[in-house]
């Protein structure tokens, strides 16, 4: 059995506001404990720049279905307190292909988001938001 997905919020940092590490397995409750969480966080504000990292988590689990159902919360988040920019880091082929499906369900680049295969590529795209 898969581990169930656990995610950190580090605040502060340059060039991003906010990183997001996510382990585990993530699956659509695992997402929106996710998103209930940032939501709930008195430090999240309008404008960050924020990093996402996918580096430690088996994104298999999520169907398109799933993650299409499971970006609602994402939407609310965003009206709450709409991103700069955030970098998602997915190495993983898998991983990266399912980040690509994320964002687009979430609007494509319209969304404010971008996925990456390295950490450095995405600080770099991050610090010029």
């Amino acid at each position: 059995m898969s581990e169930p997905l656990a995610f950190v919020f580090v605040f502060g940092g340059d060039p991003q506001d906010l990183t997001v590490t996510l382990s585990g397995s993530l699956d659509a409750r695992g997402l929106s404990q996710l998103n209930h969480a940032l939501i709930a966080d008195a430090r999240l504000r309008p404008g960050m720049r924020i990093l996402v990292d996918l580096e430690g988590v088996d994104t298999s689990p999520l169907d398109d279905d799933e993650l299409f159902v499971g970006v609602g919360p994402v939407h609310e988040r965003d009206a709450i307190a709409p991103p700069k920019a955030v970098a998602i880091i997915a190495s993983d082929p898998a991983s990266f292909e399912r980040a690509l499906h994320y964002r687009a369900h979430l609007g494509g680049s319209t969304s404010r988001r971008q996925v990456f295969a390295s950490r450095a590529d995405a600080l770099a795209w991050l610090a010029a938001q």
